[in-house]
């Protein structure tokens, strides 16, 4: 009969082992679970007619290119199910704790940027000005998991300055400045900036000074008209304007102080 300190010890190896191949396991799962084009956990998970799941937007953006199967290179066709089972086994997997690491949390950062947009986009379609300027913030950079698309930011800009956001007013007028989803128009541009601006959108009297400042895209530099803008920053109630860019307005109005 083993002493009792081997037999734990061979007990507590054995626990090891069995650990250590779960873990494989997992992994072995997780892997046949990512999108072959991302490498990633898919949140919108679809099967195509080369058998294999992929993430929506990844295959649905690779068809747009060629009709070949990513992974064996053969010609299909663009017809895209929903893989059902596999969304809910990756989420019942994730929300266990049976899968973890980076993978994961890319996941559930993606999942909640999906969920996010869908709020945005319930908000937009009830007619909140504000949910539309986000959306086209988030179209105009390609944020929070949208493709960037200049004509969609501008749509949604558009819809925000009817829905009277002075944000919305404010980014159309920025579209139009420089040709972003529509073609320029400076005077437009101009105008529809300097009635955000005076509506409180501090982004729209941050551009305003920066191209006063500058003078940049078409305007003639006045320093007089740029202290105006900049000033306006700090007072603008519509927080539609960065840190960043609020900080550089300060600084500026610092080094060009009124004579």
């Amino acid at each position: 009969m083993p002493p009792k300190r081997g037999r734990a010890a061979a007990e507590a190896e054995d626990e090891t082992v069995q650990l250590r191949r779960h873990k494989s396991a997992t992994e072995e799962a997780m892997n046949e679970f990512l999108c072959p084009i991302t490498f990633s956990l898919p949140v919108d998970p679809v099967m195509a007619e080369d058998g294999n799941v992929y993430e929506r937007s990844a295959i649905e953006e690779w068809l747009k290119q060629q009709h070949k199967s990513p992974v064996t290179n053969l010609a299909m066709g663009t017809r895209l199910l929903p893989a059902l089972r596999v969304k809910n086994m990756i989420r019942a997997m994730v929300t266990s704790g049976a899968l973890t690491g980076d993978k994961v949390d890319a996941w559930k950062l993606k999942l909640e940027e999906e969920e996010e947009v869908a709020e945005k986009l319930r908000e937009a379609e009830a007619g909140h000005g504000g949910a539309m300027y986000n959306l086209g913030v988030w179209y105009e950079k390609g944020q929070k998991g949208l493709a960037k698309d200049l004509a969609k930011a501008f749509e949604w800009y558009e819809k925000s300055h009817e829905a009277g956001n002075a944000g919305g007013t404010g980014g159309l007028g920025a579209c139009y400045l420089v040709g972003m989803g529509v073609p320029k128009c400076l005077a437009r541009g101009a105008m529809l900036l300097g009635q955000a601006a005076e509506r409180g959108s501090k982004a729209a009297c941050y551009q305003l000074g920066f191209v006063y400042a500058d003078g940049n895209l078409g305007f003639p530099k006045d320093e007089k008209m740029a202290r105006r803008y900049y000033s306006m920053v700090a007072s603008a109630s519509n927080e539609d304007c960065s840190d960043a860019a609020t900080e550089k307005a300060a600084t500026w109005l610092r080094e060009h102080p009124a004579a």
